[in-house]
Formats: C-alpha cells, structure tokens, sequence
C-alpha cells in the first residue's frame, strides 16, 4: 500500500512536533517526499517488491499512484541485482542530466534524496526511473540476454507510437551494397510478421533470461 507523500508529509511533522519521530528521521522522510512529489508519485509501503526483468526483486523507491506499481528504484540495489558497475552508473547518469538540460528541458530520469543521520551527518541515496534501470540491466552480464527479451516490446513500440512510420528502412545487397526500397521501419516490422501481444511482451521481459533462452530454442 502506498501512501500520497502530502500525506506522508502531515504526518511526519505532526509525529516530530509531539517528539514521537527523532529529528533526523523527519528529516530524511520529508526528503523522500520532495522526491515523490518532484515525480508525481507515492511513497512505498514498507514491504512492496517489483520482480524486475525476471532477475529478482527490487524495493520500489516510488510508487506510480494510478496502478500502484513501483516504478523508481533505488540505484545500489539496481547495480546489485544487474551486476551493472558503479562506472555504468555513472556513465548513464551524466548523460541523461545533460540530455534531460537540453532545450526544451525535462525532468531527468534519475534523482536523489537526503538519508540523515543521527550525528548529523548526511548523503545522498540516488534512485532512477525503470527505463534508466533497465539500461544499467542492458549493460550488465546478461545484457544479451535481456536484449532479446526487449525486443518484441520495442517493436510494438516503434508500430503502435507511430515512430516507425517516421523512419526509412534501407536493404543490404549480398554485396553489402545499401540502396532504398521506399518502405518505413514499420512496413519492415510488420512483414517479418504479426506483432506479439502486450501479456506476451510483459510475460517474456517478466521471465528475464530464462524467457531469451526459451526464444533461442523456438518456444515462444
């Protein structure tokens, strides 16, 4: 069950102003919930999971209030379920703030709050959105793997936004020579035949390496 971080919000200071909740417990809720509300989203209940890429389980950073799925994870524990590296992390993460300052600019994918302390010390927790954890995924020891199961969903992705029908698709010669046909991304998606359905695509990225195998041998 997830809570609405306004809410969260009224009850911390309440709990804090009658000495029920110490100072630098406050502190760092209220910090959670400038992240939630940066976002849209809600704070987490204390036992929610994600199965994430049929890699394992992650505890949700945020919560996507109108399904209630968790949607925002916390990085550490992305790099430790993928077995991404700190380097990766870092790597993705400078690119996508430099991308999300370009015009016109966007909220980034990737954020962070303030964990308090009892001495008074402080740091910051980094979190980033399932895209950016399914990219540190791409890039871990079963990237391949996962590749393959997110394939069919970028395909749907690319007939159903319409993204497809925006790019042109060129032919390859056995002689390597590239020459246009006039057919779109889309025309070349669909002639390898009809689209997966969206439980098929969720059921195979849900599945994780073990589905990418199951595609290898033929069972889909």
């Amino acid at each position: 069950m997830s809570v609405d971080p306004k809410a969260m919000r009224a009850t911390v200071r309440r709990d804090r102003a009658s000495g029920k909740v110490a100072r630098y417990r406050a502190r760092t809720v209220l910090s959670a919930c400038d992240l939630a509300e940066r976002h849209n989203r809600h704070i987490p209940g204390p036992d929610q999971s994600t199965m994430f890429m049929g890699l394992g389980e992650l505890r949700p950073a945020l919560i996507d209030p109108v399904d209630g799925d968790g949607d925002w994870f916390f990085v550490h524990e992305v790099l430790d379920l993928t077995g991404a590296t700190p380097e990766q992390w870092h790597r993705l993460h400078d690119e996508e703030i430099a991308e999300a300052a370009e015009e016109p600019p966007v909220l980034p994918r990737v954020d962070e709050y303030t964990q308090h302390s009892a001495d008074g010390g402080s740091h910051q927790v980094p979190v980033c959105n399932w895209q950016m954890a399914m990219m540190l995924a791409l890039d871990g020891p079963w990237g391949e793997e996962l590749m393959t199961n997110a394939m069919p969903a970028l395909r749907r992705a690319l007939v159903e936004t319409g993204l497809g029908d925006e790019l042109e698709a060129v032919r390859l010669d056995e002689d390597g020579t590239v020459h246009q046909t006039g057919e779109t991304l889309t025309d070349v998606i669909l002639a390898d035949g009809p689209l997966p359905s969206a439980e098929v695509v969720r059921e195979q990225i849900r599945r994780g390496p073990l589905g990418a195998l199951d595609m290898d041998r033929g069972q889909q």
